[in-house]
């Protein structure tokens, strides 16, 4: 069972976007080989991978027709025969009535716009891309069937021409068309054109770091973020999705800090704004990745709980309770105070263990999961109790007689068996334990340094802890 917080997250936002109140739209188009009996959509992008249906026709008098009373939000819009053919075309918002006429078979070849001037500047500056495609295709075809080097060399010249071509046409459609939708959807396609010439660090070497700034320095130079149409498109998010895959280290710091730098950016618009800390948020909430969970307390104490006028009292105050819950329990933060029983009564504290790392291994007797897991934590323990690694096997049930029954069961008792006899604790609340097991890893200084692991993984975690931080291997 996930938390809740990510489900909330998509009600908040998508709930909140709605139709402004510009224009009706009135969209016709006509198809050859299209569908006869069947209904077609017209549906918009919202990220990459989804696409929201806001109308539905059937063919009649050899058009599908759609229209209707309350305006459409400009963006990429689609004509949707199944999920798996569609069609799409720039929405700008302000041109309220136009037709859409193609044969299905070469949609881009052959389409024809009657009353949009930014669809007609979209598709020709598609079917431009077509034929200079089939040309570059040719030349590698070409280049394919000849052994000459002379030929080989003509023809990595002429893809090359032909690259730079593509690509001043590309500067020169977004430059004459700058004001146009067209033109920002052709911008947002543009990478960072990094200089050549490699400046030199104060030693008088090459920086080879440069090229690495200087493209992430400058990714999000096209992308206008004020304009909240490119959120129905999928530019905004594969940009998105490239970024903090490709280019921001995944520790904590550079992950809060890129987080910040593109939702500062992000203002520009309220809808953008709040589509991308969305987003970031959503991603880092249950990352998979050790280390990252103050990523989310970040985004929540900083954005969420100081500058989000679209949540109620009731959504505010579930933020603030997730994070009083997670904050103490952030990798690298001492694991709070914990004092619990075995079951003769006699108490002991988690600051009280010896091992150079300590396991917190938290689960019920009732739990199916962690009867699975017990073998496997037994099994774990058996062979590296003698590597100073401590198991604190932690009931988060009340019923002393069914721990005492597991522990029997699966001979759990060569480790610490404990369970909070004094009723202390609300697991949920002060260990995030919303589901068992759940364990927390521990240095030698009771800081957390890993949560969630398998215990399939205990093993390797840390040997990648300890590479990553050499001077553990110090006390062996």
């Amino acid at each position: 069972m996930k938390n809740k917080i990510g489900l909330l997250l998509a009600i908040l936002f998508f709930t909140k976007v709605g139709f402004s109140q510009n224009n009706a739209y009135d969209i016709k188009v006509k198809l050859a080989n299209g569908p006869t009996e069947k209904y077609i959509h017209l549906a918009h992008f919202f990220g990459y991978n989804q696409y929201i249906k806001v109308d539905s026709a059937k063919l009649e008098n050899g058009y599908y027709h759609f229209k209707g009373e309350e305006p459409l939000k400009g963006g990429v819009y689609l004509i949707v025969l199944s999920p798996a053919k569609y069609y799409d075309f720039a929405f700008s918002g302000d041109e309220k009535a136009f037709t859409i006429e193609a044969d299905t078979a070469d949609f881009v070849g052959t389409v024809k716009v009657t009353g949009s001037k930014e669809n007609e500047l979209l598709f020709g500056y598609r079917r431009y891309l077509k034929e200079k495609s089939d040309e570059a295709a040719a030349i590698s075809k070409m280049a394919a069937l000849q052994d000459d080097p002379t030929a080989k060399e003509m023809n990595r010249t002429k893809m090359l021409n032909l690259q730079k071509e593509v690509m001043q046409y590309m500067k020169d459609f977004v430059a004459n068309n700058k004001g146009t939708f067209a033109a920002k959807i052709i911008q947002a396609n543009f990478e960072p054109e990094v200089p050549k010439e490699v400046p030199l660090k104060a030693d008088g070497t090459k920086d080879s770091t440069f090229a690495f700034r200087y493209y992430k320095g400058h990714y999000w130079d096209n992308i206008d973020f004020s304009d909240d149409r490119l959120l129905r498109s999928p530019f905004i998010q594969t940009k998105l999705e490239k970024y903090f895959k490709d280019l921001v280290y995944q520790v904590q710091d550079s992950v809060n800090h890129d987080a910040d730098l593109v939702i500062s950016l992000s203002k520009a618009n309220p809808d953008v704004y709040r589509y991308v800390l969305w987003w970031v948020t959503n991603k880092y909430e249950n990352s998979e990745i050790v280390g990252l969970d103050g990523v989310f307390v970040h985004l929540a104490e900083d954005y969420y709980l100081k500058d989000a006028d679209w949540l109620d009292s009731t959504q505010r105050a579930k933020f603030q309770e997730r994070v009083s819950i997670l904050k103490p329990l952030r990798s690298g933060e001492v694991f709070p105070s914990l004092i619990v029983a075995d079951t003769l009564g006699r108490e002991t504290s988690i600051m009280m263990s010896k091992g150079k790392y300590t396991i917190v291994y938290f689960y019920s007797p009732d739990c199916g999961h962690c009867k699975d897991a017990a073998p496997k934590l037994v099994e774990f323990y058996e062979k590296n109790k003698d590597k100073g690694i401590e198991v604190y096997n932690i009931a988060v049930d009340y019923e002393v007689d069914k721990i005492k029954n597991f522990i029997k069961k699966y001979d759990t008792g060569a480790m610490k068996n404990l369970w909070d006899s004094k009723g202390r604790y609300y697991f949920k609340n002060n260990f995030d334990v919303y589901s068992t097991p759940t364990s927390y890893i521990l240095n030698s200084e009771k800081r957390i340094i890993g949560k969630r692991i398998p215990i399939e993984e205990f093993n390797r975690f840390i040997e990648f802890y300890e590479k990553q931080h050499p001077s553990t291997n110090s006390s062996k």
